[in-house]
């Protein structure tokens, strides 16, 4: 528990002092955020402060077992003294060093330790180390404090705050969020006289023909004197040590490792998600003063005309956007986390996309071991300001240092949306008034891209989702589909890219609230998206999994019905859900979208595809399919016997019926069947197995 309470001028002058008077503050506990009240409402009055300050009085470790991290764990205070997860169990001796690290404060803050400013921190996900190894050793009892800031949204279209998804009302659902807080934990780690500040590993490309994997790693060092380092490196069987001689003070290092015969990661669909420890050390002779360790999966991920390519193998991605777990990320357990990992998995889903958020590391540690892709996003939406682009640059460096070993995560997206959210509607349609210039796509958005590349050269990197084509090289980048949201129908999609094809290449948002019609939406959606496989479509992702979460009293407030998510904030199925495991299952049969209603003595004429999205040729198989009159009767019996090769899809044939000028009023009914080859020796008998169905209907006027 930590001393807290609102930041005044008077308070900020003498806080961070001993003999400050904290005893009428609240108590806290940290992780935590200021706007979430403690048990009895206390602290409830500073959810609308901008700025809040924190003390917290602990022991800290003592000479004699200074040398030993595991034996002053100090476990009963929020500030204490343990491996900070990445950290090592350094040699001990007089060049013992101490490092306060900070895993989260959103979104800024400024730190002092025993009455001296340690410094400044920026970036809600960043984590920051600061060295007290003078503080320490000055003193057994320590003070602690911080003074913690987080601004409120702002204008729309000049945003100031790198908190993305966060503090967008659009998307976390509340307005005037404030997400400040120390909301992951605070420690202390140790670490020789060569200490490791930040560490970096890539995996940077995967030969399957040679058996090997490359890896990129990066260290920056202090060093103080300089001289002689070597940087040791253990992972999957092989052990390399790399040396370097050192400047007095940061050292900047980066060098590669050849990894043979490295255990494969890879995507659920294609196989198994084989992940290794990486272990980085600085080392003198035999003594190691600083240690990082990582765990990280071998494989290679490029993207071709929006399609994306896993260890070389062509990957048609089904996908889902992420809304942050819960609006105060701090809040969500860690199984609350990793059960929208769980979710998407079992909904037949390849890929996540945390929108325009960085996650907890519980949903990246989920992805890799299930084997679902992540699509990263910087915490960057809407018109950002100007102030922002060189811390934006910074936080983008630390998200590659954060997240570069996951091999879960393939895509970096460096900017969501970066236009205008004016809520009144202009004189000219919007793509039209996105036709023109703009500082953020076109300084900003190049910035932070060719950072991401420069960082991490081994993925793809797209500046922006949702900008149309633009002159000259009417390239533009994902496209939203919005069918059946903004009136009309979600069929109209189809027609719509037919005449437009470069809109289907990546589609980053669709959906639609319970109110408008979620499954059908979904269905229709995602059906048309897959007859187009690599056709152009690469993949998709819809608009969203799950709502925000929240408790169950505001699940209740906020309903479900203007919520995007198919599963509410308590992770509740709604109707969308059971049309997206269908619509996701990796065998489909599927026919063009029926007419909202048809007229007695009109052709039917529907084409019926196969999308087999498995890794197996499919031969024999046979499609039926049966248009029915509203009594039932059958107007008309289709069959196509032939083969669906892997990971295809392909035309059986085409429905043409001739509707009779003697059908009654009511509701037509196209039903698809989709069955095996009967195997050799089979009973005549025996029915084949049914592998897929679908079915489709519309009114007869």
């Amino acid at each position: 528990m930590w001393r807290v309470a609102a930041a005044t001028e008077g308070r900020r002058r003498t806080f961070h002092e001993f003999d400050h008077d904290d005893s009428r503050w609240t108590t806290m506990p940290v992780p935590g955020h200021w706007t979430q009240p403690a048990a009895g409402g206390e602290g409830a009055h500073l959810a609308v402060e901008e700025s809040v300050l924190y003390r917290h009085r602990f022991e800290g470790p003592s000479e004699a077992v200074a040398a030993s991290v595991e034996d002053a764990t100090g476990s009963e205070h929020a500030a204490s003294v343990e491996d900070a997860g990445d950290g090592a169990d350094p040699a001990g001796g007089p060049g013992l060093r101490w490092w306060l690290r900070l895993e989260g404060l959103a979104q800024q803050g400024d730190v002092w330790l025993d009455g001296a400013y340690l410094g400044h921190t920026d970036g809600y996900f960043v984590p920051h180390e600061l060295e007290v190894t003078e503080q320490l050793a000055a003193r057994s009892e320590h003070l602690l404090a911080i003074e913690a800031t987080c601004r409120r949204f702002g204008d729309p279209d000049n945003r100031t705050l790198l908190t993305g998804a966060l503090q967008d009302p659009e998307l976390c659902g509340v307005d005037d969020l404030i997400v400040g807080g120390v909301w992951r934990p605070v420690r202390l780690r140790s670490s020789g006289r060569i200490a490791i500040r930040h560490a970096r590993a890539v995996c940077a490309d995967v030969s399957t023909g040679e058996n090997r994997a490359r890896l990129e790693l990066r260290a920056v060092l202090d060093v103080p004197g300089g001289g002689p380092v070597d940087l040791g490196i253990r992972v999957a069987g092989t052990e390399h040590v790399h040396s370097h001689h050192a400047a007095d003070g940061e050292n900047r290092v980066e060098w590669t490792v050849d990894v043979d015969d490295p255990p494969l990661w890879w995507p659920h669909s294609l196989g198994d998600q084989h992940l290794c420890d990486l272990v980085m050390e600085a080392l003198t002779g035999d003594e190691v003063h600083d240690r990082r360790h990582f765990r990280i999966g071998f494989r290679s991920v490029a993207m071709r005309r929006w399609v994306l390519y896993v260890n070389g193998e062509r990957l048609f991605v089904k996908g889902a956007n992420l809304l942050p777990t819960r609006p105060l990320l701090g809040t969500a357990t860690a199984s609350e986390v990793a059960d929208d990992i769980r979710a998407a998995r079992n909904a037949g889903l390849d890929l996540v996309r945390p929108v325009a958020h960085i996650a907890r590391p519980e949903m990246y540690d989920a992805a890799d071991e299930l084997g679902v892709l992540v699509w990263q996003d910087l915490p960057v939406r809407g018109l950002m300001s100007r102030s922002v682009a060189d811390e934006a640059r910074r936080q983008a460096r630390e998200a590659v240092d954060l997240l570069g070993h996951r091999p879960s995560v393939a895509v970096w997206c460096a900017h969501d949306q970066p236009y205008s959210r004016a809520r009144r509607p202009g004189r000219t349609p919007a793509v039209v008034r996105r036709q023109g210039p703009s500082w953020n796509r076109d300084v900003l958005d190049r910035r932070l891209g060719r950072v991401l590349d420069r960082c991490d050269g081994s993925r793809p990197v797209v500046s922006h989702t949702g900008v149309p084509p633009r002159a000259p090289l009417l390239d533009g980048t994902t496209s939203e589909l919005w069918f059946g949201l903004h009136g009309g129908r979600a069929a109209d999609a189809g027609p719509v890219l037919a005449r437009v094809p470069a809109m289907a290449r990546f589609v980053s948002a669709f959906g639609t609230p319970v109110a408008d019609d979620q499954p059908e939406v979904v269905k229709t959606t995602i059906e048309t998206l897959r007859r187009l496989k690599y056709r152009p479509t690469g993949g998709f992702l819809l608009h969203a999994l799950a709502d925000a979460g929240g408790s169950e009293g505001a699940a209740a407030a906020a309903g479900t019905d203007g919520e995007f998510g198919v599963l509410d904030g308590l992770r509740r199925p709604k109707p969308g859900w059971w049309a997206l495991q269908e619509a996701c299952r990796p065998l489909i049969v599927v026919a063009d979208q029926l007419p909202e209603s048809v007229r007695a003595g009109e052709v039917l004429d529907l084409a019926v595809h196969v999308v087999n999205d498995t890794r197996l040729d499919l031969d024999g198989i046979v499609a039926r399919a049966q248009v029915l009159g509203g009594d039932g009767l059958v107007l008309s019996d289709h069959r196509w016997a032939g083969a669906a090769p892997a990971d295809s899809c392909v035309l059986v044939g085409r429905i043409e019926t001739l509707l009779p000028v003697t059908l009654q009023p009511g509701q037509l009914t196209v039903e698809l069947t989709l069955t095996a080859a009967s195997p050799a020796g089979a009973d005549q008998g025996d029915a084949p197995e049914v592998i897929a169905t679908n079915r489709y209907t519309a009114m007869v006027a």
